[in-house]
């Protein structure tokens, strides 16, 4: 390890402002981000209107988390790719595949958990 890896407050904040600023840049300029962050208002608005319990609160915060977070990755992947080339490649095909199927999987799994969460609050509401 050299010494210009030793630990730093303002390198570290200075990562907290890379990052907020990849958050924005995913948002503004991926419309399934902007998809998610849609889904994640509406479920935090859902939340505090039904009055989830903290167990409930941290399932669906994992859940947004989650789906955000692999949606970010999988941006990178497809920005990362299109930057190798913009021809038609079939590994970078595969790639950018599996970077969606893992959003719609943790999405999915996010829908479920949702149903599961709140679906028990709505039949109360309307019984």
């Amino acid at each position: 390890m050299t010494t210009d890896n030793k630990f730093s407050w303002k390198k570290r904040a200075q990562a907290f402002v890379y990052a907020w600023e990849g958050l924005k840049t995913l948002v503004r300029e991926e419309h399934n981000a902007r998809i998610h962050v849609a889904a994640a208002v509406v479920a935090v608005a859902a939340g505090i209107a039904l009055g989830i319990s903290p167990l409930e609160w941290c399932s669906v915060l994992i859940c947004i988390g989650l789906v955000i977070s692999a949606e970010a990755l999988n941006s990178a992947v497809e920005a990362l790719a299109d930057r190798i080339t913009t021809e038609r490649d079939p590994f970078i095909g595969k790639a950018k595949d599996f970077g969606a199927a893992a959003v719609t999987v943790l999405a999915m799994t996010a829908v479920i958990v949702g149903v599961i969460v709140f679906l028990p609050y709505i039949i109360k509401l309307f019984s």
